[in-house]
């Protein structure tokens, strides 16, 4: 078993990916070398990077980019200087593989991101979605925008997230929860299909812009921090890869965590 043949699964499971342009390629080291120890996580840090060797991981499996550019480019000018430079020498030293698993993973059914963050939030009624999977409509029980808030961020609090921010009514009964995957926030197709309220990450629902034309639909918006919302996403992930390969595998979240201040 090597970083190869991990990668091809998961191509080749995912016919909404084009193998021809797909970002989920190798970003380090040498993806023919047998692979018996993984590390999973939402992105590869210098933190959980250094952990992930520390646990002598043969291969690191990425949700996002490791150089800060989408496309982890080596012509980015960004490679040139620190911390680029720090996290090249730790995975040359390490000769640790860096895998990216984005596009195949986030519309993974039933395990990928979208599903497993509407699990996480305990949103088990899907009646509806866009055709590319991106969104899903759910029904919930009738209740207040600001309990339901409250659920979600007694429930984010779980992942690291101290808070989340809510724009809307908070006596306004909801019904209809709209979520996306990350950054492909919930938008006028789920709008047309009855929602209520949207989950948002801040990333991708800007507040001058995409928040506050929601905020004039009457909708009512519970905003999070995009790792957040891809975390459980990336736990199942790290369960697919044992149980798929039999391989020791150790999820890490050594990440930046925003946090807030209240006067």
């Amino acid at each position: 078993m090597n970083t190869n043949d991990i990668r091809n699964h998961f191509l080749s499971h995912s016919p909404w990916v084009n193998p021809e342009e797909t970002v989920d390629t190798v970003k380090a080291g040498d993806a023919t070398k047998p692979v018996s120890s993984v590390a999973v996580g939402w992105v590869s840090s210098i933190g959980s990077l250094r952990a992930a060797a520390e646990l002598g991981c043969d291969l690191f499996i990425t949700h996002e980019p490791t150089f800060w550019d989408h496309y982890d480019r080596v012509d980015d000018p960004l490679r040139k200087i620190e911390p680029c430079l720090a996290k090249q020498r730790l995975l040359d030293e390490s000769g640790m593989v860096v895998l990216r698993c984005h596009d195949a993973w986030d519309r993974w059914p039933g395990l990928g991101i979208r599903d497993s963050w509407a699990k996480w939030l305990g949103l088990d009624q899907l009646i509806g979605e866009d055709k590319d999977r991106w969104m899903g409509l759910y029904r919930i029980d009738p209740q207040p925008l600001g309990q339901f808030a409250l659920h979600m961020a007694q429930r984010v609090a779980l992942l690291g997230e101290d808070s989340v921010r809510v724009t809307g009514d908070a006596d306004k009964a909801i019904s209809h929860v709209a979520l996306g995957v990350g950054c492909a926030v919930p938008d006028q197709p789920m709008i047309d299909m009855g929602a209520d309220a949207m989950v948002v990450c801040y990333d991708g629902a800007s507040y001058w812009q995409t928040r506050q034309r929601f905020d004039e639909l009457g909708l009512g918006v519970i905003a999070v921090e995009h790792g957040t919302s891809e975390l459980p996403g990336l736990m199942s992930l790290a369960r697919y890869v044992q149980q798929t390969f039999s391989l020791k595998v150790h999820y890490l979240d050594k990440h930046v965590r925003p946090w807030t201040v209240s006067a």
